[in-house]
């Protein structure tokens, strides 16, 4: 008899939590099929007028279309995008507030070690928007045609090789370091206040190198004052066709970009971010969007679920956790 109880109340506690997740099911699909139905935030942690607060315009204008309701863009800039970071996090998880952000925002958890929020569990990756991936380029007076060239002379150790960027911390530093760490070879990092006159001491043979975006560098690519190597993307880039990937060139896994994207909080439900990365990536997919973007120098990024949003991000920090522990990216 206690044996028959004993099942009997197993039973019981299954209906009656079948019984609890069916509404909730019933809730969350009805929620994503009128979403939204009111108007929908995009949080930029960056001023107006910026690359990214350009592309989530963009993006917000085409969402307000075909969603019949206001997308407002919320400036909140600061602290390197982490006020916008912290609003968002701390939002409702109904997919009404959505940041949109960019690579700062996992390099922030090695540059900022007093973030209210963490860079992963607080947020639902949503959908990728733009993919800037950096490019190697040498002085176009440098004797150097591609980068089994260039890494054979730094390996033999003639000279000692340098490489600028714009700054600490920044992404075109972790493309530098990234590629020490992939080719095994040490060159000197020198750190600019910006990248014009990084490029101008790499053009004069100050230093060898640099991984600047596409847009920092194909002017000079242009006026025959810099040579493109390399591209850090999976698929060649369509500003430099005749550019090879670095795994084209014999330095697999390497790849690095400036990236924008968006995000919801944690807890946003599936259905909702399913619904709002299918209609992001038609957008981005667009001609017409390819064409405003191509204006900024921009790249659409490639269609991406999300979750494998989620791995591109989890991958990205890994890689940029390994190199924090050889290299400070505070700049302390």
């Amino acid at each position: 008899m206690t044996y028959l109880f004993a099942q009997r109340r197993v039973a019981w506690a299954a209906m009656a939590l079948a019984a609890t997740a069916l509404p909730f099911c019933l809730v969350t699909t009805a929620a994503a099929a009128d979403f939204p139905a009111r108007a929908v935030t995009l949080v930029v942690g960056y001023t107006p007028g910026g690359a990214i607060d350009q592309s989530a315009r963009l993006v917000g204008s085409e969402l307000a279309k075909r969603w019949g309701q206001p997308v407002v863009v919320d400036n909140k800039p600061g602290a390197n995008g982490t006020i916008a970071a912290g609003t968002v996090a701390a939002a409702k998880p109904d997919g009404y507030t959505l940041l949109v952000t960019a690579t700062s925002h996992n390099l922030n958890k090695f540059v900022n070690k007093n973030l209210r929020y963490d860079v992963t569990t607080s947020f639902t990756p949503v959908a990728l928007t733009v993919e800037v991936p950096n490019i190697l380029v040498v002085s176009a007076a440098s004797p150097y045609r591609n980068v089994g060239q260039l890494l054979t002379d730094i390996r033999a150790g003639k000279k000692p090789f340098s490489y600028a960027s714009q700054g600490i911390g920044g992404v075109p530093h972790l493309a530098g370091e990234l590629f020490k760490l992939r080719t095994q070879t040490d060159i000197l990092h020198v750190p600019y206040k910006g990248a014009a006159q990084g490029m101008t001491d790499l053009v004069g043979g100050v230093v060898d190198m640099s991984f600047p975006s596409p847009a920092s560098a194909t002017a000079f690519i242009a006026q025959g004052k810099l040579r493109a190597l390399a591209v850090a993307s999976n698929q060649r880039i369509a500003q430099l066709p005749d550019v090879p990937t670095f795994a084209e060139a014999g330095v697999p896994d390497y790849v690095i970009s400036t990236w924008h994207g968006i995000l919801a909080p944690a807890g946003t439900p599936p259905d909702i971010v399913a619904k709002i990365n299918k209609d992001v990536i038609e957008i981005v997919q667009s001609p017409e969007f390819a064409s405003a973007l191509q204006a900024q120098g921009s790249i659409p990024a490639p269609p991406l679920s999300p979750s494998a949003f989620g791995a591109k991000l989890a991958k990205e920090l890994s890689a940029f956790e390994t190199i924090s522990k050889k290299v400070d990216l505070s700049g302390n």
